[in-house]
């Protein structure tokens, strides 16, 4: 994996045959661009017994950018969220996700940054998207998470990119206090003051892909990670793909957030042919303490919908997932599956899920989404449900 960043990519062209003013226009035009999406959504949280939490909301960015010469460009992007009224007027049945602290509408800058390029060197300066393995843009709600980030990478070759800089904040749904706000990352990973320091690397050529990560957030924790993957074609028609990863965690200075040392391996599997995938995936935390939380999705193959591994304490948990599922055509994919995430000792912690789910996308413009989640915690009678559906129009 390594960093989602915007980039402008339209050259600075003169005509000779214009004038000065025709020249100046052309050329405002060719270098500025401008995007975004409306999107609408609905999410549904409840226990088996009792309607919990729900909310339906709009929401929208709108981004404009612009390429002063081949090393310099800049982009900025607002995000809004909108409560159409239908909410219960109850905030405690207001489902969280979707809205800022008071569960209100709300407006934000949440990209601005500055491009500069040379050669092979990149640096991405100011708020922007961002995936890596333990801080992600996760972008499953009415909007990513996004990060006030300082970052430089370098294409060493075709197949070979490193990269490092300092993540100060974050703000999205995900960011554990306010997603309208952008707090340091130490707060989100449920610390405090903060920032966090990353670098990677990222190799990709031909059937495999490579990423080793490291982060350091001060006085928090210290986090090692790396993943590889492997593709083949099997015959004619059939195709598959096996990856392992490796996760190390340890608590540093202050130890914000509690003592921590977690070693969680994992294993993945997919075999696919005339549009049906099959997936199976595994981890396991051999660490003392359970395995890392991240700001976003977090990196581990086998997570669900809401289970993943790092929601079960304690050395030897575990979790695993299959999944199926089928591509009926280049723009609708289908599919289901099932995990269970674990404890050593299964009284204390054992919760299975099962996810349905649909996915149409047309041309990458027109973008629906519904997932819906059944959890069953096998150490008491009740459960919960989970519906979550999410359109999106790209431009």
């Amino acid at each position: 994996m390594h960093p989602s960043i915007p980039l402008l990519s339209l050259a600075f062209m003169a005509s000779p045959v214009l004038s000065e003013t025709q020249t100046s226009e052309a050329d405002l035009k060719k270098n500025y661009h401008c995007d975004g999406y409306a999107r609408t959504g609905f999410i549904q949280t409840k226990l088996r017994s009792v309607e919990t939490q729900s909310a339906t909301a709009i929401a929208g960015k709108i981004g404009c950018g612009y390429r002063l010469n081949t090393h310099v460009s800049a982009y900025a992007a607002g995000y809004g969220v909108l409560d159409m009224g239908f909410n219960a007027h109850n905030d405690d049945n207001v489902h969280p996700d979707f809205f800022n602290a008071k569960k209100d509408s709300y407006l934000m800058l949440g990209e601005a940054f500055l491009t500069l390029e040379y050669e092979g060197f990149s640096a991405h300066l100011g708020r922007q998207i961002f995936d890596s393995p333990h801080l992600d843009s996760d972008d499953i709600r009415m909007v990513p998470n996004l990060v006030e980030a300082y970052l430089v990478d370098y294409e060493v070759s075709d197949a070979l990119k490193i990269g490092a800089g300092f993540i100060r904040q974050m703000a999205g749904w995900e960011n554990g206090v306010n997603q309208s706000h952008f707090v340091p990352i130490g707060e989100a990973f449920g610390g405090r003051n903060s920032g966090a320091w990353v670098s990677w690397l990222n190799y990709e050529q031909q059937q495999l892909n490579a990423s080793a990560w490291l982060y350091i957030i001060p006085n928090h924790v210290a986090i090692t990670y790396a993943d590889i993957h492997y593709q083949a074609q099997l015959t004619e028609d059939i195709t598959y793909s096996v990856g392992f990863q490796y996760d190390f965690g340890h608590s540093i200075g202050e130890a914000r957030l509690g003592k921590l040392e977690a070693h969680t391996f994992g294993l993945l599997g997919t075999l696919s042919a005339k549009g049906l995938t099959f997936t199976a995936a595994y981890n396991k935390n051999f660490g003392k303490t359970g395995a890392l939380s991240s700001a976003g999705a977090g990196p581990f193959f086998s997570a669900l919908e809401d289970q993943t591994l790092d929601m079960a304490s304690g050395k030897d948990a575990q979790s695993y997932l299959l999944g199926l599922d089928y591509s009926i055509n280049e723009a609708l994919n289908i599919g289901i599956a099932y995990g269970e995430v674990s404890a050593r000792d299964k009284n204390d912690y054992q919760m299975q899920e099962i996810n349905y789910f649909l996915n149409y996308n047309l041309k990458e413009q027109f973008k629906f989404e519904v997932v819906y989640a059944a959890i069953d915690d096998k150490n008491s009678t009740e459960g919960m449900d989970q519906l979550r559906a999410i359109f999106t129009y790209q431009f």
